[in-house]
């Protein structure tokens, strides 16, 4: 948030603010992709457990366990439909490209762990989504996507200000791991993006974010940046007053 738009990180984080959301029954894309992410932590901690059990049958079993989980029993089955109608393709697809990965040596780890990196006055607080050891003991830190491939392809692009995996690179504490995005859209097969240099990206954002915090213990204003899809997304929009800006 504070590298997306100050202002908005002010708002939000230090003042906490938060936007009062009316009743809505639709399921949208944040749910499912929220859904996506408990049934496969549920599949790969069962297949940790029982490394023979039937797959696809584990696979309908946590996508029975995540509905209750994610919706609590107060999802209509209509909501959901078009989603459910994605979902065999997506597990198919799921299960081939689990089967070539762990061909190619990966062992999955541990999913869902939060976890504390501290380091000088800098406290690092998360979640990674998933971790896999290569064939060699790598660490390889996945972050599941169910957006638009061409979004994950965008964010490991060079150049890209992304910070997501490069955070998780720093609060892993593992000496030289490496980073991906695991792209699930609903239409297209799954598929592992990398993100390059990860060690120097990791150690250019802490030293970004302990200047950035030392600027604001100093009193340096946040002001609002007003860029890209940012603003369109922002909780805050109506603070900044940005439709009221002169050009």
């Amino acid at each position: 948030r504070l590298r997306d738009c100050p202002y908005r990180f002010f708002a939000l984080r230090q003042l906490g603010l938060r936007r009062h959301d009316e009743l809505d029954a639709e399921v949208d894309k944040a749910d499912w992709g929220s859904w996506v992410h408990a049934v496969l932590d549920l599949v790969h901690k069962a297949l940790q457990a029982a490394p023979d059990a039937d797959r696809p049958a584990l696979m309908e079993a946590a996508a029975g366990q995540a509905t209750e989980k994610i919706f609590q029993g107060a999802l209509d089955p209509g909501e959901f439909m078009p989603f459910a109608a994605a979902w065999p393709a997506l597990r198919d697809t799921y299960l081939l490209w689990l089967a070539q990965h762990e061909a190619g040596g990966h062992v999955f780890q541990a999913a869902e762990e939060a976890l504390e990196a501290q380091r000088g006055e800098l406290l690092r607080k998360g979640r990674i989504d998933r971790i896999d050891r290569g064939a060699d003991g790598t660490p390889l830190l996945i972050d599941y996507k169910t957006e638009r491939q061409e979004k994950s392809k965008a964010r490991v692009k060079p150049g890209s200000e992304d910070t997501q995996l490069p955070f998780y690179a720093l609060l892993s504490g593992f000496e030289a791991p490496r980073a991906a995005y695991l792209n699930l859209a609903d239409r297209e097969p799954p598929s592992l993006h990398e993100l390059g240099e990860l060690q120097q990206r990791a150690a250019e954002l802490y030293e970004g974010m302990v200047h950035d915090l030392e600027r604001i213990a100093a009193g340096v204003p946040l002001p609002a940046l007003g860029e890209g899809s940012v603003c369109d997304w922002c909780e805050v929009r109506g603070l900044c007053r940005k439709d009221f800006w002169q050009a």
